[in-house]
């Protein structure tokens, strides 16, 4: 067959007969319609191979980057477009065809690379239905044209997108796929969204996980038993990593014992899926592509699982006070059911940005001793880390040596766990049987805001009035000398302004501690896990480890101290 480019050809019709193409095919999302993830790559691709029929081009490879923009705000390379470059400057190809000039590029930019590469090796470009040659300066304008509207087309999209973004934002609408814990109820004609409620079975999960991250349970405690449980985990789709695992998994696997054994059954059942993917990986094929087929054909997700990094997504989401957010900003209050309380998520808050800070044991899941770390060295003020030598478990100061700081020395104080343990529970339980004592614990949450948001509030206009004089100062306004006088000042309330807000946000585990005696306090703290033991040290306490005489022995009363570290529980304590 015989055929004109757009511009035609000096000379008459070229013959494609024969030709080498290359199919081309992209979708840049799916706005969380996964059930058609897929489809329209598909019908690119039969169009493509219809239009290649016609002229007689015999298709050898194809190219598909499902679910990538090619837009110049793309947030992905498109991998298979730059392997479909590769063999264009290859010599491997004759002929692109694609559906459109916008599934090809929508970037200016990357029009002129993918132009200049096929007009330097000779590759006819096929869309609409129509043929280019890039060598052709009709064709090369033609095709230029096309591509200008089609930046253009993306940038007045954008601009759409981000007007009903923000429109959205501010009346309280959900935007993008629906959050866990919640569904969307739209009107059976005109298909608009009426509500957002509550789905009740995963409301009721993420009350679990904020519950159990704010009374300092690890994440990977919470994980593992929402996995034993069988609870369903949000995983919508099969993952390039999911395949690797497939392939690699057998029934004696150790992970496997952490996992519903209806999970476990499940994946043995699916002989014919784990082999599907040992078999396609050891020819080659990509993992991503597996797990794009799998999604195509709608396969269970059988290694679908809950992990940490979900559990602190979850405990740290504003969206489940019932706020509608947009960078990050709360735009809209009581835009849907609440699911959270407000004390809840600011503890959970306070628990994950304390175990992302922590210098020492900073993973609960790991630590042995409930004082390390928090518990601090008398002479120079450093927490006090913990070890292991020929007589036990010990606790010690983390200070290094420093020239000219204690002398020189490092090393200043030290106490076996054994001793140090018990003397500062026998404290901490007479303290929480006192009914004077926790009197704090017991007010609403309501109360215990309030006072957190004041705190918090007093921390930020510290800072704010901190941050004008250092911006006076840079703008030369300020001199080094009055801005010291100012820091000097504002430092110190700053910092305890900041230390009565962390005193508020005291673990939910405080309040299931709290008992008529010592003993059922005791009896209270041998159930709780080891990272709730350190939060509680963390938020009610304040030890301090001394150093001992040299060449005796002082009893541990003497080389600690221990008292509450809010302020109205201290003086209870030296008042009693």
């Amino acid at each position: 067959m015989t055929i004109g480019t757009f511009a035609g050809q000096t000379g008459g019709h070229r013959t494609l007969v024969g030709l080498r193409g290359g199919l081309y095919a992209r979708k840049s999302a799916y706005r969380g319609k996964v059930a058609n993830k897929g489809r329209s790559v598909r019908e690119q691709l039969d169009a493509g191979q219809a239009d290649a029929d016609r002229d007689g081009v015999r298709i050898i490879e194809r190219f598909i980057d499902d679910d990538r923009s090619a837009s110049t705000y793309r947030q992905r390379e498109r991998e298979d477009f730059e392997r479909m470059i590769e063999w264009i400057e290859g010599g491997k190809l004759d002929i692109v065809y694609a559906w459109a000039s916008t599934r090809l590029q929508r970037d200016i930019a990357v029009y002129a690379r993918l132009r200049d590469a096929c007009a330097a090796n000779g590759v006819l470009w096929c869309y609409g239905g129509k043929v280019y040659d890039l060598s052709n300066a009709d064709d090369r304008f033609r095709t230029g044209l096309d591509a200008l509207l089609g930046e253009r087309e993306v940038d007045e999209m954008r601009k759409n997108v981000l007007r009903s973004l923000r429109a959205n934002a501010v009346n309280g609408r959900p935007h993008g796929q629906r959050a866990y814990g919640y569904r969307r109820v739209y009107d059976p004609h005109t298909r608009e969204l009426l509500r957002t409620e509550l789905e009740p079975d995963e409301a009721k999960i993420v009350r679990e996980i904020c519950r159990c991250v704010a009374a300092g349970e690890a994440y990977a405690v919470i994980r593992r038993k929402l996995n034993l449980r069988g609870v369903t985990p949000p995983a919508r789709e099969w993952r390039k990593e999911q395949i690797r695992r497939l392939a690699e998994w057998h029934e004696d696997l150790p992970e496997n014992a952490e996992l519903h054994p209806d999970w476990v059954r499940r994946i043995a059942d699916h002989v014919d899926l784990r082999d599907e993917a040992r078999e396609r990986l050891a020819a080659g094929e990509q993992p991503l592509d597996i797990a794009r087929d799998f999604n195509d054909r709608g396969e269970p997700l059988l290694l679908a699982r809950w992990h940490a990094a979900t559990i602190v997504d979850y405990a740290s989401d504003p969206r489940y006070l019932g706020a509608r957010t947009h960078h990050g900003q709360v735009t809209a209050e009581d835009a849907w059911p609440q699911i959270v309380s407000k004390a809840t998520h600011v503890r959970c808050l306070a628990i994950i940005a304390e175990r992302k800070g922590k210098k020492h044991n900073s993973r609960p899941g790991k630590a042995v001793n409930w004082l390390s770390g928090s518990m601090k060295c008398d002479v120079c003020g450093v927490e006090v880390g913990s070890g292991r030598n020929k007589y036990g478990p010990y606790y010690r100061c983390m200070q290094p040596a420093v020239e000219g700081l204690h002398e020189g020395k490092g090393y200043h104080v030290s106490g076996k766990t054994s001793d140090v343990d018990p003397f500062v529970e026998k404290k901490l339980f007479e303290w929480l049987s006192s009914p004077s004592f926790v009197a704090a614990f017991n007010r609403d949450d309501a109360e215990a805001m309030k006072q957190l948001d004041e705190a918090e509030a007093e921390v930020k206009v510290l800072r704010a009035r901190l941050k004008e004089f250092q911006d006076r100062a840079i703008a030369g306004t300020l001199s080094a000398d009055s801005l010291a006088a100012v820091e000097a000042g504002l430092l110190p309330k700053i910092k305890d302004a900041e230390t009565k807000a962390n005193a508020l946000k005291a673990p939910s585990v405080v309040r299931d501690l709290v008992a008529a005696t010592p003993d059922e306090v005791a009896a209270a703290w041998s159930r709780i896990a080891i990272a709730q033991r350190r939060l509680v040290a963390e938020a009610l306490l304040d030890v301090r480890l001394k150093k001992g005489a040299k060449g005796g022995t002082v009893p541990i009363e003497q080389r600690l101290s221990v008292l509450p570290k809010r302020p109205a529980q201290r003086e209870l304590v030296k008042a009693a």
